[in-house]
């Protein structure tokens, strides 16, 4: 039975209260489920990742607070977060609509202009870093809080030539970083996840707002299409440089194919993360990132 925290502490009269997807009562990662008052507001109760802490969810609400005063409908919270069973709770706005299930050409060159727009609403807004999250390239950092070279080691003893792959890949990803100057690409406060089931539209088919800020943080605009999937739609970079203010630029451009790697990596390092919490390795998944990233 889900636990959540006294919805009276929220300055709510909750009627009720229903999971977005299942799952989330069990999951280590963030959890939203439906909240009803009894004067027919609808909001979402968010419960946040075991990972979240007071100080980065505060850079997390002065981005969507920031873009809620740009127009924007985003899920800004409603009130501070409360600790409870060791996890952090927020009530947040909630955003209408749905994803669209399979994007059409049109539909992917869309998400670039909306990518356009929101990068020109958050143009120039410095918050400083948010904590415990780095630029994408920055495999050093990245790996010393995820604890790379131990889940390596972990998995050497469960598949030794799984470990050499990843290794491997590493090296080859920070080479890749090094030569292609990738921590030097300019900055801006990034969505860290604008893929197409985090963009809301009507049932006419008119946008409706993005949800899911957690990964919001200053990185380069080429890893936000990075994390787009923008392999997968490409349309998006037409979309964006046709109405940006400020398109990407030659080096932007240039620098997607090497942090495709980069992303594999951290996937299999999100894997040896969670591997060590089960305290078991997803070796299939493992393989498959390591195959993507060329190792």
């Amino acid at each position: 039975m889900l636990r959540t925290p006294p919805l009276d502490a929220f300055g709510l009269d909750p009627a009720r209260l229903e999971p977005t997807r299942p799952g989330d009562a069990d999951s280590i990662g963030n959890g939203n489920w439906h909240l009803w008052t009894r004067d027919g507001e609808h909001h979402i109760l968010r419960r946040y990742h075991v990972l979240r802490t007071e100080s980065d969810l505060t850079f997390e609400a002065q981005v969507l607070d920031h873009l809620t005063a740009r127009g924007w409908s985003v899920p800004a919270q409603l009130g501070p977060p409360v600790r409870f069973d060791d996890r952090l709770w927020a009530v947040t706005r909630y955003v209408p609509g749905r994803p669209r299930q399979d994007e059409t050409a049109a539909q992917r060159a869309e998400r670039g202009e909306l990518l356009a727009r929101l990068h020109a609403d958050l143009a120039g807004l410095d918050l400083g870093r948010r904590e415990g999250f780095f630029q994408a390239a920055d495999l050093d950092a990245m790996g010393e809080f995820q604890d790379w070279n131990r889940g390596v080691e972990l998995l050497r003893v469960q598949h030794p030539s799984l470990a050499d792959r990843a290794s491997r890949a590493m090296d080859r990803a920070k080479q890749l970083v090094a030569d292609r100057e990738l921590l030097d690409l300019p900055q801006t406060v990034v969505h860290g996840d604008f893929a197409s089931w985090n963009l809301h539209f009507d049932e006419r088919g008119r946008f409706a707002g993005v949800i899911d800020f957690d990964l919001c943080h200053p990185d380069s605009r080429a890893w936000e299409f990075v994390i787009a999937r923008v392999h997968r739609a490409p349309e998006m970079i037409d979309g964006y440089q046709r109405t940006a203010a400020d398109p990407l630029s030659d080096r932007e451009l240039a620098a997607i194919e090497s942090l495709q790697v980069v992303l594999r990596v951290l996937m299999v390092m999100a894997e040896l993360w969670n591997g060590q919490r089960a305290g078991r390795f997803d070796e299939a998944a493992i393989g498959r990132q390591l195959t993507k990233a060329g190792s």
